[in-house]
């Protein structure tokens, strides 16, 4: 008789040294993807961690950082949901961007490999981002028939201006990381595949300042923009449940399923004579 080995945890918090933690997204098979559970268990272990911790480093098992949501879960469970509740859903999935603001300690990402969609939040959330010179961040939404969620476009117009932000929403084409470090997403580009080295070394140095002079930095930095990322969550969780209720959602992620591009409409015109 064999008995199954136990499903791997979503989430790992590893405390590599005194005060420093590193919490990883774990699962690597699926691109470090946002599931619904992953993201509930995520925004348990930052507020865990958060609490005891002087620095906390995020990133990814494997290849990517985060793929962004996982819509081979997603898609099902808020297009079968009538729109309220999809719209409270949304709300919960906000909660893991709060927690990475308002842990009362330095938040590190180290972006590995793919940063895609809704794994661009996690990685503007954080308070530096560290990034391999080899990552591309993926804003990948429109694609999906889908707008930008999880904050994202209050953290991209914060970090790059408004332009830049309407661009990266409407045409979702692949940002390097020197480009995206150039726009204001990044702070550090390192040697690919030293992120996490690099991010870790980071943390130390966080670490070992003063743990009183860094929260109230990051509070108040924070503050200054909270009301207005709070207020676009919540016109955000409104318009991502409507866009759900449309035909173009539907197309948009049974293309990315198929691994095809999707087919929103036509620019051919009719001729005239």
């Amino acid at each position: 008789m064999t008995v199954d080995a136990p499903p791997e945890p979503n989430i790992l918090a590893e405390e590599i040294a005194a005060g420093i933690t590193v919490v990883w997204l774990n699962r690597p098979a699926q691109l470090n993807a946002l599931s619904s559970t992953l993201m509930a268990e995520l925004t348990d272990a930052l507020r865990a961690v958060g609490r005891g911790s002087r620095a906390v480093v995020l990133s990814g098992r494997g290849r990517a950082f985060c793929a962004g949501g996982d819509l081979k879960e997603l898609y099902p469970l808020l297009s079968e949901a009538d729109v309220d509740v999809r719209r409270v859903q949304m709300r919960a999935f906000q909660e893991v961007v709060t927690a990475i603001r308002s842990i009362p300690c330095p938040v590190v990402a180290a972006v590995n490999g793919v940063c895609a969609g809704a794994g661009i939040s996690l990685a503007l959330a954080s308070d530096v981002v560290v990034a391999g010179a080899d990552v591309q961040f993926h804003p990948t939404f429109t694609r999906a028939g889908l707008l930008p969620d999880l904050g994202s476009l209050h953290l991209w117009t914060q970090a790059v201006g408004p332009r830049r932000a309407k661009e990266m929403a409407f045409l979702p084409e692949p940002i390097g990381a020197e480009d995206a470090r150039a726009a204001g997403m990044v702070n550090r580009v390192v040697a690919p595949g030293q992120a996490v080295e690099a991010a870790v070394e980071l943390a130390r140095r966080l670490a070992a300042g003063p743990r009183a002079a860094l929260q109230m930095i990051k509070d108040i930095i924070n503050r200054e923009d909270q009301a207005e990322l709070d207020a676009s969550m919540v016109l955000e969780s409104y318009a991502q449940a409507a866009a759900f209720s449309t035909g173009e959602v539907d197309e948009g992620v049974a293309a990315f399923l198929d691994g095809r591009t999707p087919r929103f409409g036509t620019t051919e015109t009719e001729g005239t004579s």
